[in-house]
């Protein structure tokens, strides 16, 4: 019997297997899609990989980026008789980028899925609600689990590994823990309406080289989650999220002498001296209108509240709030509005007590021809990651979370002559916000930012050359110093040979100053070589150079610095 045969027939026997769990087949169906996966490729491959290479000089004393690195990532997916398997894959050797010491890393993940059954392997990300998990990768299994109207999600595995203290100037937030943590939500949900129950756990471990530190504590978390939604109507609805946490701050710390019932935590968390618990409820009220939708909510999060299957939670506070989202001006005009109030204080023990109007608004107008504006403000507080636009090279440098306050962003585009082929494009934003170290928000570290950006591109049609430039200005301030920064770009895209090679060269000259310490200035020109000789394959290689002349406190005054990349893409 030859190799595929057998293949075939083992797949022919899974699919046997999976039919008996299903409910209600029709079998006729089901033999046609028997017969057509059988007939067609036993296996099937797609996806794409990355391999590059690195390569750095510098005559500075103060090395930012290691002389050779490598790095390897790709995203597969295997169809094996309509079982996919999606497979990304992330490697690195040990480098030095920007000054930070990266240690090797090697990140896979597996998801595969057969009809209504996903599973995770790995490295992976799976969201329960925004009280529970959510935004937090891990290493390790998942499941989710789709028949019918039933949904089951679970989870088990690492949230952080021990000594990650050498990432520990790009974010402090526990660095010294082995964290691991489990979960599972299940429920039903027909589409319209859904009902589900949640219960995550997460626990640190001491990494043994942190016993002399005496301001690190491993923590322990219990979080109950209940959530649902219900349709009083074709254009009514009601929903809830609500969660209660169960916080150990110490789990060294002694048992309680005098604790509450085991059956508020099921069970599955003793309580110490340093255990807490808190609670967050959001409820919504929606009805559908003729021109738009109304959406009424109320959200309520106690002080101390904290999940540690989120990277950062702002607690203490009660929002209030309408939202709507409509067309007008023949749908030219399109808004997203979210208005309401919000106060702190919940437990009146603080001394400071701030009461706001809150509210996002979104709008987009296409009612002049060939012009796009858009309008996006927010004074919800967010968690985001501050990233240095103070180097031209610097694209990827999380420096720490920031939770941001207000920000305004306003963009326009404007595109010149009949076939489109010059495209301007203006845009503006404020940021404000405060620092989060070791997951406390540093009211005394206010940050605010300002971009400022104009741009043309002209696109040559039959040439298939485009020429761009820009111009930039961002400046940063806080309490301590005011960094202003100034940056022209020029870029031009030019083919070479039949559209499978082109060159791209990219100027651009930055003057920074940051107060009150003297101004420098960096000349940066960037190439790249990309040559596909077919659809699937592509090589690229970039050079980049840089020259510093200036005096910085921190750093040398002048120096230069030279910067490769070759990068091999198959894609298949």
């Amino acid at each position: 019997m030859t190799h595929p045969l057998k293949l075939r027939i083992l797949g022919l026997l899974c699919l046997c297997l999976f039919s008996k769990l299903l409910k209600s087949q029709d079998v006729e169906s089901t033999y046609q899609q028997i017969k057509e996966k059988i007939a067609g490729p036993v296996l099937q491959v797609k996806g794409g990989i990355n391999a590059s290479l690195l390569g750095a000089y510098t005559n500075s004393s103060v090395r930012r980026a290691d002389p050779f690195a490598w790095r390897l990532n790709g995203q597969l997916q295997f169809d094996f008789f309509g079982i996919k398997m999606p497979v990304s894959l992330l490697m690195s050797s040990r480098s030095t980028v920007f000054n930070y010491q990266l240690p090797a890393y090697t990140f896979v993940g597996l998801r595969p899925s057969y009809r209504w059954a996903t599973l995770h392997l790995g490295n992976s990300n799976m969201s329960f609600s925004p009280y529970t998990l959510s935004g937090h990768s891990f290493q390790g299994v998942g499941v989710e689990l789709k028949p019918g109207i039933w949904r089951v999600r679970a989870m088990r595995g690492q949230l952080r590994r021990a000594g990650v203290r050498e990432l520990g100037q790009l974010q402090a937030i526990d660095p010294t823990f082995r964290r691991t943590a489990w979960g599972i939500k299940a429920g039903v949900d027909t589409g319209k309406e859904h009902l589900d129950l949640t219960v995550f756990k997460a626990g640190d471990q001491f990494d043994l080289s942190a016993l002399d530190s005496v301001s690190v504590r491993p923590k322990e978390n219990l979080v109950l989650g209940l959530g649902g939604r219900k349709s009083i109507s074709p254009n009514l609805f009601v929903a809830i999220d609500y969660a209660v946490s169960f916080l150990t701050r110490d789990s060294n710390s002694p048992d309680r002498i005098d604790p509450p019932s085991s059956m508020l935590t099921l069970g599955l968390l003793d309580f110490k001296n340093s255990t807490a618990r808190h609670k967050a409820l959001k409820t919504s009220f929606g009805v559908k209108t003729n021109f738009g939708s109304i959406e009424f909510h109320h959200e309520w999060v106690d002080p101390g509240y904290r999940s540690l299957g989120t990277l950062f939670f702002n607690d203490d506070l009660e929002n209030i709030t309408a939202s709507s989202t409509f067309s007008m001006l023949n749908k030219t005009l399109n808004v997203h509005a979210n208005l309401g109030i919000q106060r702190n204080n919940l437990s009146g023990f603080e001394s400071n007590v701030n009461r706001r109007f809150i509210g996002t608004l979104n709008a987009t107008y296409s009612g002049i021809k060939a012009v796009t504006l858009n309008l996006n403000y927010s004074n919800f507080s967010s968690t985001n990651r501050l990233r240095s636009l103070s180097d031209p090279l610097d694209l990827l440098d999380s420096i720490k979370l920031v939770l941001v306050n207000q920000q305004l962003n306003v963009a326009a585009n404007y595109s010149l002559g009949a076939d489109k082929t010059s495209m301007l494009n203006a845009q503006f934003s404020v940021q404000k916000g405060n620092a989060i170290q070791n997951d406390e928000v540093q009211r005394n570290q206010q940050n605010q930012y300002y971009l400022g950006q104009l741009s043309h591109t002209y696109l040559f049609h039959n040439r298939g050359m485009s020429l761009s430039s820009s111009l930039m200005l961002n400046i940063y301030e806080n309490q301590q110093f005011r960094n202003t920064s100034i940056a022209p770009t020029l870029s031009f895209v030019f083919p070479l040979w039949k559209n499978q090679l082109k060159w791209t060269t990219i100027f651009s000259y930055l003057y920074q100053r940051t107060n009150p310490a003297q101004g420098s200035r960096i000349l940066n020109w960037q190439n790249q070589l990309s040559f596909s000789w077919d659809k699937k394959h592509r090589l690229l290689l970039q050079m980049g150079l840089i020259q510093r002349d200036g005096k910085e406190s921190q750093s040398p005054s002048s120096f230069f610095e030279s910067r490769g990349r070759l990068t091999y893409a198959w894609r298949f």
